[in-house]
């Protein structure tokens, strides 16, 4: 019998590599909170899309991304009957969409076919921790339910949806359905910080009083007292989190989506532009650099202004596409999205 464990990504593999628990290790490499997640019906189209996305941001190579792709995939097509998938998945919004993708590509193949699926409690980060306390997650794991498989495929459309109507329909039926908010308060739930995550994504579209999302908007109100380094900036956008999903490559592009613009929120404090480093270890100096608000940004953060309005908007969300002919906002009020421009 196979064991399979899928996890997050290198960090928590090394963690889960050091703990000496028998089966292969496999990483889900892909930060499926940014750029265009459209159906993954077909794989290949599917994998292009993705690869393609992360080339642009300067992360790896087309080519490279589409093999990390399809040696992941094919891994686990590998699991049978009989075999068995654990599933190491963190609290965090990265976390949480990767799951719900996996959920989604068993839920597709028959019954008799799928692995035994299970799901290991985590209320916590994987790599921060001992080798000596994989072993005890990994014996509390939680048998993963064709319910369970369910609510990851209904989800896993809804995130790939070309609106967030879906998406948002999904969070508030889970925040029903699911009642406890971590596995330690609940010794049979399995998901249950799916619908927590799903609403911090909402969150990214841009509000409906400035036009900023809730990342861009911590951004903004940490700079608000005065200049700092992107690297305190980071840490300080991190703190208001209530678990960390947005890594350092990510940052640095919000940062740079935010400056490089026709009326830039942010600049250094020599008045130029944040341009993100585009090679790995390409931007040594970058996170030292002091930056600041310029007065529109202060009009921004303060709902004088709107940065919608100002700079427009081109952004995936899952399969939604923002642009100004046709973008959602979200309500933090109500709770809800809303369609702009208004009809």
């Amino acid at each position: 019998m196979l064991t399979l464990h899928l996890t997050n990504g290198d960090h928590a593999a090394s963690a889960l590599a050091r703990s000496g628990l028998p089966g292969d290790i496999v990483s889900w490499r892909d930060l499926l909170h940014d750029g265009p997640v459209p159906p993954d019906d077909d794989l290949g189209a599917f994998h292009r899309v993705r690869a393609e996305f992360l080339a642009e941001r300067g992360w790896s190579s087309v080519a490279t991304v589409v093999a990390d792709f399809e040696q992941r995939d094919a891994r686990l097509e590998d699991a049978a009957a009989g075999d068995e998938v654990v599933l190491w998945f963190e609290p965090d919004l990265y976390d949480q969409l990767q799951l719900i993708q996996i959920l989604s590509r068993f839920e597709q193949r028959a019954p008799g076919d799928r692995p035994r699926l299970s799901i290991v409690p985590a209320d916590c980060y994987f790599g921060e921790m001992r080798p000596e306390m994989f072993a005890p997650l990994y014996a509390a794991r939680r048998a993963i339910t064709p319910e369970d498989l369910a609510h990851g495929a209904v989800t896993w459309r809804a995130f790939t949806s070309n609106t967030p109507d879906d998406l948002l329909a999904v969070t508030l039926r889970l925040d029903r359905a699911v009642t406890a908010r971590t596995y330690a308060s609940d010794d049979l739930v399995r998901l249950p910080h799916l619908a927590a995550a799903l609403r911090r994504q909402l969150e990214e579209y841009p509000d409906v009083d400035a036009g900023l999302s809730r990342s861009e908007r911590q951004m903004c109100e940490a700079l608000s007292p005065g200049a700092m380094s992107l690297g305190k900036l980071f840490l300080a956008h991190q703190a208001t989190e209530s678990w960390v999903w947005l890594g350092d490559g990510c940052f640095a592009w919000y940062a740079e989506r935010l400056s490089d613009c026709a009326h830039p929120i942010l600049v250094h404090t020599n008045g130029s532009r944040v341009i993100a480093p585009r090679r790995e270890g390409s931007g040594r100096g970058f996170w030292e650099r002091a930056v600041q608000l310029t007065p529109f940004g202060q009009d921004v953060v303060r709902m004088r202004a709107d940065a919608v309005a100002a700079n427009g908007i081109d952004r995936w969300i899952g399969g939604a596409h923002c642009r100004l002919t046709q973008y959602w906002r979200w309500n933090a009020r109500t709770q809800r999205t809303e369609l702009f421009p208004r009809g």
